[in-house]
C-alpha cells in the first residue's frame, strides 16, 4: 500500500516538472526574438530598390540586390523589394530558415 503511495506521489513529482518545463520553454519560445521589434524598410538605389530588416531599429539584414539569382541585380521596383522582405521578416519571426529560394522570387518578382 505504501509503495503504491510512493508511485503516485513520484509520478505526480514528474508530471509537475515536464509541465512546468513545458510552460517555460514555451514561454521563452526556445530562441525566438521575443520582446525585439522587427521592422521591414525599402529603399531606393540608383538602379533599382533593395530592402532592409531591423530589430530594436539595428540593421540586421541590409539586401540591396536580388538574392538566390546568379546576377548582382537590384530588384526592379520597390513592391517586389517589399515583397522578398515580408517573407524574409515572416520567417525570422516564426524562427524559420529565411534563406530566399528562386520558387519564392517567383511570387515576389511577378506583377
Amino acid at each position: 500500500m505504501k509503495s503504491k503511495k510512493i508511485i503516485k506521489v513520484s509520478a505526480g513529482l514528474v508530471l509537475l516538472s515536464l509541465l512546468f518545463s513545458l510552460v517555460y520553454f514555451h514561454g521563452r519560445e526556445m530562441g525566438s526574438r521575443r520582446g525585439q521589434q522587427l521592422e521591414l524598410q525599402t529603399f531606393q538605389l540608383r538602379n533599382g530598390w533593395g530592402y532592409r530588416i531591423l530589430v530594436n531599429k539595428k540593421t540586421l539584414i541590409y539586401q540591396p540586390t536580388i538574392p538566390a539569382i546568379d546576377t548582382i541585380k537590384a530588384f526592379p521596383n520597390e513592391k517586389s523589394a517589399r515583397k522578398t522582405g515580408e517573407i524574409v521578416m515572416n520567417r525570422i519571426k516564426q524562427n524559420k530558415d529565411f534563406s530566399i529560394t528562386t520558387d519564392d522570387l517567383k511570387h515576389s518578382l511577378s506583377d
